[in-house]
């Protein structure tokens, strides 16, 4: 059943908007909505982090400064209220949000982009002895402490759980810087038959071929039933050693959104009608990875993006009386970089490989780092500096993307043809 909006504002004011969550779908929406909107946005995090390249921290190709934008000073630019704190209780009958110190704020319409945790509830131990791998901060302590072993004369076990696109992703920083080190060895440990299981087959017989030379071994089709400080148990019984493991698998919806009534079960993703509208509650909306909708979308950053501006525009099309718009997917390719080995692009079917395919996903990078950073020149300017070299081609192969465009990269492959 669809609930009735109660109006909070007193009559002439403007309508209020608070936004839950301000990376990618948060914050593209606060950038989004006009002024004639009294626009609050809360998250405890200071930095947008621009998670699609936190692997490269792994390796110390990229530093976190370079990852990170103040979402304070992007906020206020954009002329919204921040409030730097977290949300523990959301009211969608009294059309209130509860941060941690006690502030409650109303609003007219709420817009939830909360994304995603890790999952390692599930599997003991788990979560106090594997490192996460979602964050900056969790992607730059797996690289400090590869660092620090890998200093020492002895042997290193390194398991990653998960052999999806970041596994495969943090697989390619650690060899890039650690390939030559003959006491290392990476266990690559992953439920389903083969890696990454959601691309085309071929890009696992692709991957098993580049990491031939060096110590990585493969576990398909099994799982980590525990976790201990210095070793992991396998479903099938084995006992494999590890100075670090690092945990990529698994992304759950946040209790918050179960505990505030607005999903079924702790394990369902907020349902939304094709306008991203809650479906009990015409006054939410949700955005990015948090949404569950109609038909299933991947949890990508790009997707984040046009869903956080798609739910601003239905926001106003919904206040202003007009029917709603439906998010539309974009039928972008995925890229992944693997290390300096390789690096893909799945676009449908096919998958195009080579190491200058890295070179467009820091394209990708520069531009969306620019895009969501208005708040002035020197910032833009330090995202846009000296990290690219061809900058202007690989962004325009990207933007008008065509499999002919990418001959002009030169060492381009398509696996499985």
């Amino acid at each position: 059943m669809v609930k009735k909006i109660h109006k909070n504002r007193s009559h002439g004011s403007l309508p209020s908007i608070v936004i839950v969550g301000a990376n990618f779908a948060g914050l593209k929406a606060a950038l989004s909505l006009p002024q004639k909107f009294r626009v609050t946005v809360v998250d405890p995090r200071p930095w947008f982090e621009f998670s699609p390249n936190i692997h490269e921290l792994v390796s110390g190709l990229k530093t976190p400064d370079l990852l990170r934008l103040p979402k304070k000073a992007i906020i206020k630019h954009a002329g919204h209220a921040f409030i730097p704190e977290a949300v523990t209780t959301i009211m969608p009958e009294k059309n209130t949000i509860v941060t941690n110190s006690g502030k409650r704020l109303s609003y007219d319409y709420c817009l939830l982009a909360i994304g995603g945790q890790t999952n390692m509830h599930r599997v003991k131990g788990a979560g106090t002895h594997a490192m996460p791998f979602k964050t900056v901060s969790h992607c730059q302590a797996i690289g400090d402490r590869l660092k620090q072993f890998s200093g020492k004369n002895k042997s290193v076990s390194i398991i990653i759980v998960g052999g999806g696109f970041e596994g495969v992703e943090a697989l390619g920083e650690i060899l890039r810087k650690y390939k030559d080190k003959k006491a290392i060895q990476v266990h690559m440990i992953e439920k389903r038959g083969r890696m990454m299981n959601d691309a085309p087959g071929d890009m696992d017989k692709e991957l098993r071929r580049l990491c031939s030379p060096y110590p990585v071994v493969f576990h398909n089709g099994i799982h980590v039933t525990r976790v201990w400080k210095h070793s992991v148990v396998l479903s099938n019984n084995t006992r494999i050693p590890s100075q670090i493991t690092i945990w990529t698998g698994g992304n759950i919806p946040p209790a918050l959104l179960f505990e505030s009534g607005l999903s079924a079960s702790m394990e369902q993703w907020t349902p939304v009608n094709a306008g991203l509208q809650h479906v009990t509650y015409p006054n939410i909306f949700v955005a990015g990875d948090a949404a569950g909708t109609p038909e299933p979308v991947s949890k990508q950053a790009y997707h984040a993006l046009d869903m956080g501006k798609t739910a601003a525009e239905n926001i106003s099309r919904h206040h202003s009386g007009k029917s709603l718009t439906a998010f539309q997917p974009s039928s972008k390719p995925m890229l992944v970089s693997f290390g300096d080995l390789d690096a893909f692009l799945i676009y449908n079917k096919t998958v195009f490989a080579g190491v200058a395919l890295n070179l467009l996903k820091e394209a990708v990078f520069q531009l969306t780092m620019n895009t969501m950073d208005p708040s002035g020149f020197l910032l833009k300017a330090y995202h846009a500096s000296g990290r690219l070299g061809s900058s202007a081609l690989t962004m325009a192969s990207f933007l008008s993307f065509t499999p002919k465009s990418l001959k002009k990269l030169g060492g381009i492959r398509i696996i499985g043809k």
